[in-house]
């Protein structure tokens, strides 16, 4: 199971980034999600859902003799980690990289998301 992103839906209200850090740290901070919203500075108004996109070969875990299986179920990775990923898919907010966990099978930023700017693709 991943996020699946379709940005032209998304209309930039920052839910998504309230309930996951809500839902993580038990405190409304969009810094600390694992997904942001990226706006367009060109003023075309597009909003740009980032997430990690679960890999099927995590470039950002390679070479580290870790369980992949364990890291990918962690919230909180190490910030280098986001220098590793080729999409830009980590938050790092005061020293610490925010990755999606999926939410223990239930991510919350989808059931927030009504314009279905994110969803589920299994």
């Amino acid at each position: 199971m991943r996020i699946e992103v379709r940005k032209e839906k998304c209309t930039g209200c920052h839910l998504c980034e309230m309930v996951c850090s809500l839902f993580h740290l038990q405190v409304i901070n969009p810094s600390k999600s694992a997904i942001r919203i990226l706006k367009d500075d060109l003023g075309t108004d597009l909003h740009t859902p980032m997430v990690c996109r679960q890999c099927k070969k995590i470039k950002c875990l390679e070479n580290e003799g870790v369980d992949e299986t364990l890291e990918m179920a962690k919230f909180i990775w190490n910030k280098e980690r986001a220098e590793t990923c080729p999409f830009d898919g980590l938050t790092v907010f005061e020293e610490t990289a925010y990755h999606c966990d999926l939410c223990r099978g239930e991510p919350q930023c989808v059931s927030v998301c009504t314009n279905g700017a994110i969803t589920i693709k299994v």
